[in-house]
Formats: structure tokens, sequence, C-alpha cells
């Protein structure tokens, strides 16, 4: 008497994924122990680098949201504790925040509704947030204060829309 067994289908399609994922695995490149600046882990900043944030990437000048032209009004600024930023509201202002190392970093001013946070991390790519004030706002003075955890450090840099031109 022969006698036929039977896998259930789900166990055969389980060790058909569990072998394909193995295959995926060994294909992929795996970073070497402590490996720096190679293809899987990217360019890595180490010693004193690693705490200085990088040139800025935007330009001082360029063009935004809804082809408006924008201008850096408060160059990139870097620190460790809390500091307060004077500002002159204008309308269309765009805040930019980095952090590096762990925990956050969050920049605040009621009078423009502003209370925004970013994870802290290797400081490489700036966040920015547009924010559009009110107009009893506008040509008044403010602080906008930046806040990071212990440890980390931010930078901040603010840009405003310029005045259209009419032609």
């Amino acid at each position: 008497m022969n006698v036929l067994i039977r896998r259930p289908f789900g166990t055969s399609l389980i060790f058909a994924l569990a072998a394909g994922g193995l295959i995926l695995a060994a294909g992929c490149s795996a970073a070497p122990p402590g490996g720096v600046n190679s293809p899987v882990v990217g360019p890595a900043r180490t010693g004193a680098q690693a705490t200085k944030f990088p040139q800025f990437p935007q330009p001082t000048r360029w063009n935004g949201l809804d082809d408006n032209v924008y201008a850096t009004v408060v160059k990139p600024k870097t620190g460790t504790g809390k500091h307060e930023f004077k500002l002159t509201v204008a309308t269309g202002l765009v805040f930019w925040l980095s952090c590096i190392g762990t925990g956050k970093a969050q920049l605040a001013n009621g009078a423009i509704d502003l209370k925004w946070e970013v994870p802290c991390g290797n400081g490489d790519d700036p966040v920015a947030i547009n924010v559009e004030p009110k107009a009893s706002v506008v040509g008044h003075t403010i602080n906008v204060l930046v806040t990071v955890t212990k440890g980390a450090r931010w930078e901040v840099r603010i840009d405003q829309r310029l005045p259209s031109k009419t032609t």
C-alpha cells in the first residue's frame, strides 16, 4: 500500500517565502562592522565634524511656494540651549530648523501661532515650514524661541517672501 503525504498549502507557501527572503538578503549589501562612508551607510561625519552642520543647502534667495521669491532675513545660526531670535514679522515667513543628536528641536511664538518641532538626527537636511502671519501682526517685532533636548545642537534660518513685482 502506497501512502501519499501532502503538506498543507500554507506550509509550502511559508517555506517558499522564507527561502525567497534568504536569497534576497544574501544578495543585498551589508555594512562592514564600524563602516563609515560605505555605499550602504553613506557618508558619515565623525569626530568634530559630527557636531558641526554642513553648509546650508538652500541659497539665500530662492523661488518657493507659488513661484514667490524668498530671501534670508536671519542667517543660519547654531546653538545648544534656548535662544530667541528677534524678527520683524512679514507676510510669508519660512522657518528652517535642523538638529544634531537625539531628541528634538522646537521653534515657538504665540503671536504667529508657531509651535513646531523636528526630530534630531545628523543635521544634514534642515526642514522648513511656511507661516502666513495674521495681518495684525505684520510689521511688529517678535521673539521666536528655539529650544532643544539637552545634549543636542540646533540650527535655525529664517526667510521671508519678497513683495511681488508688478509689470
